[in-house]
């Protein structure tokens, strides 16, 4: 397939970008080198020469696109974006196309996930185009309370919706590759149905005129193979959670519009919130293995960027709808859950150095795939930039003091510092004036002006003593990745359960320990130069009192109620956000949810239609299953280990033979914990909450 040739302009965007990123480097490096001129040069000064434009070089990109964002912003948008072509004027006689809305969850919170479905159906049915939409609920979940619970809940989504042939549920045996492999099961069995799949996480919430939109816009441009979405973050209530979806709904949105302008038709997937064209995605961006001699460690963990690479290569457009609204999803709830996300991605984005010089990658992706690597490779390049920077500093007041005369005393002049360091701060801190500014209009949508700085300025703070923090998490996070330590894919916590003390002293104590030292050692050793590295020392003394208060859901809602963080999916809630944390499944503490699919006839029915039955079985497996049979039997249901549990319910045969001996069997045959559970069985959580609710 061939790509429609770019706008006349395309050439000149990324020439400008290119030259602006590069032209404030170089003066930053000017700058720096001045500030060492008439001064002795010591070798930790080579390593600070080595490592700056590298470093600088990251913060001119990041300024350059918010400077890019602010200017499309000012006029009005991209008249050459996607989203604006003229297809926008009969945009409502375009038909539509078969699409598929495929959820992957993993042990996630099932309550939520099928109540985020029902208000997307919902709002689907609004728009009068719900026919051409399927959902697609696809587990990978190694939880067997968490395997019986979504059956039932897709159950109860089929009743409630009257949606039976258009919400399927889909259990994978093995869980290959995480959520792209679940992908790609997808694609392997049902995606020759659809034209189109929008893709979400379980968090993700999606508006159905935004879902009709896109599949309008894929059907008016044929070229175009992912059309990413700008996710705002919402349902905050811990202090992080609401710090983040602050950001990402004012500081965000202009960098993703930058980006838009600079990478046009190169642009970025981030894995959900997405729309993709099936059969190239298919064809094109099946994810290859790496070059790396371990087996294990073959298959790219954070696969997005690698799709979005593979589709533009293969000829596709790949753009970012940047000022589509409805499209939402949730943060970590705290600083640990945020850092466990980040050990994750960075192993993932490291692996992307393999694609950085491939073949055919377009140059947007490649400057995508880069600021990925540098935005955890910068964590221990900047550290050690800091510590170099320390030992230069150290060796070359010893050197004035000892062999410098009193005339050459006053020879440094700290201007060319003073004037890069102000340089730094602007590049760092005027894109958040920036987003305030393009926020202004709305300014009531988040509490009004006052509201709005403060919150920025709050923000900024926040962000600012956190850096140090996250800049040591994620040295040790690249550490671990090269000395190839395994990364384990785990459920994310969406909860806003706060972080206790104790914990927050067990994780982060040691940064406490190291600010206080190090502190001192600069006090000691660098005289008035320790005054430089007061922020760094600041964030590591407070780790453990930051984590405790960001994770607080009390402090956040009490800074939601003057107003400050405010954002506008709370001033004017939509619809399809309403109602999403409310519906909890009734707890039975201590109820093995699993264990009703053995004894609940109904549910028992709803699991065995979604087993297939075994084809084969060896005298040996068929010998490991009876035993298990009998040792539940005996033993009760919490003796089982989680891979046995799997076991038993994946064999139909073995859940309706367990079901008829449980009920058939003497009590004094059973272990004493089955009675109790015999009784519960007519008020089941899963009855009562799925199966009969519907």
């Amino acid at each position: 397939m061939k790509t429609a040739p770019p706008p006349d302009d395309f050439a000149a965007r990324r020439t400008l970008f290119m030259g602006l990123s590069v032209l404030l480097t170089a003066g930053g490096f000017y700058l720096m080198l001045k500030s060492y001129s008439g001064q002795r040069i010591f070798f930790p000064d080579y390593i600070v020469m080595g490592l700056f434009p590298l470093l600088f070089g990251q913060i001119a990109i990041g300024f350059v696109l918010a400077l890019f964002g602010f200017f499309d912003k000012l006029r009005g948008g991209d008249p050459h974006h996607l989203m604006r072509r003229p297809w926008r004027a009969k945009e409502e006689t375009i038909p539509l196309a078969a699409t598929a809305i495929v959820v992957p969850v993993y042990n996630e919170d099932v309550a939520r996930v099928s109540k985020g479905i029902a208000n997307m159906w919902q709002s689907l049915e609004k728009t009068g185009q719900i026919e051409h939409f399927d959902f697609y609920l696809c587990s990978d979940s190694n939880s067997a309370d968490h395997w019986v619970e979504e059956e039932c809940a897709w159950l109860s989504l089929c009743q409630k919706l009257n949606a039976f042939g258009k919400i399927f549920y889909r259990k994978r045996r093995h869980s290959i590759n995480g959520k792209s492999g679940n992908v790609a099961d997808f694609c392997r069995r049902w995606g020759k149905r659809y034209r189109y799949m929008i893709v979400l996480d379980a968090d993700s919430i999606m508006a159905g005129p935004t879902l009709v939109r896109l599949v309008r816009a894929m059907e008016a441009n044929p070229e175009v193979g992912i059309l990413q979405t700008q996710p705002y973050m919402v349902l905050g209530g811990s202090l992080l959670r609401r710090v983040l979806q602050f950001s990402s709904h004012v500081n965000g949105a202009i960098f993703s519009q930058g980006c838009s302008m600079a990478q046009m038709s190169s642009g970025s997937y981030w894995g959900h919130n997405a729309i993709i064209r099936v059969a190239p995605f298919i064809e094109h961006c099946d994810l290859p293995l790496l070059p790396v001699p371990d087996p294990g460690k073959r298959h790219v963990l954070s696969h997005d960027t690698v799709e979005a690479a593979l589709m533009r290569r293969a000829g596709y457009e790949v753009w970012i709808a940047y000022d589509e609204p409805g499209s939402w999803e949730e943060g970590p709830p705290n600083l640990s859950d945020m850092l466990k996300r980040d050990r994750r991605w960075c192993a993932g984005n490291l692996q992307h150095f393999w694609f950085l010089f491939a073949r055919g990658v377009a140059m947007g992706s490649r400057l995508q795939i880069w600021i990925g690597l540098m935005a955890y490779l910068c964590s221990p390049l900047w550290l050690i930039f800091l510590v170099a920077g320390s030992f230069g500093t150290y060796f070359r007041a010893r050197f004035l003091m000892f062999s410098a005369g009193p005339e050459d005393l006053g020879a440094v002049r700290p201007s060319h510092t003073l004037l890069l360091f102000v340089i730094t701060m602007v590049l760092l801190f005027l894109p958040r004036v920036l987003g305030v500014l393009t926020t202004l209009p709305q300014r009531k949508l988040y509490g009004g002006f006052i509201p709005l700085v403060a919150s920025s300025l709050l923000e900024m703070l926040i962000s600012l003593v956190l850096a140090p923090v996250m800049m040591m998490f994620h040295t040790l996070f690249v550490l671990m990745t090269l000395l190839g330590l395994q990364i384990q894919w785990t459920t994310q916590n969406r909860t806003d359960a706060g972080l206790s003390m104790a914990h927050c002293v067990k994780l982060y104590g040691w940064l406490t320990i190291l600010g206080v030292v190090t502190q001192v050692l600069a006090a000691y050793y660098l005289s008035t130069g320790w005054l430089w590295l007061a922020p760094i020392f600041i964030g590591w003394i407070l780790a453990p009192v930051l984590a405790y208060l960001t994770s607080s859901s009390g402090l956040g809602l009490w800074l939601k109620s003057v107003r400050i963080f405010l954002t506008p999916e709370e001033v004017q809630p939509p619809p399809e956000l309403v109602g999403l944390n409310d519906e909890k499944v009734e707890e039975f503490p201590g109820t093995p949810l699993w264990t009703h699919a053995l004894l609940c006839p109904y549910v028992q029915a709803v699991h065995l239609s979604m087993v297939r039955q075994r084809s084969s079985n060896t005298e040996d497996s068929s010998q490991i299953q009876k035993n298990l049979r009998e040792r539940l039997l005996r033993e009760g249901p919490r003796t089982l280990a989680s891979k046995e549990k799997l076991r038993l319910l994946w064999d139909a045969e073995t859940v309706f033979w367990l079901h008829q001996e449980l009920w058939a069997r003497p009590d004094d045959q059973l272990h004493a914990s089955w009675l109790k559970l015999q009784a519960e069985c007519g008020r089941s959580p899963l009855l009562l909450n799925y199966v009969m609710a519907g």
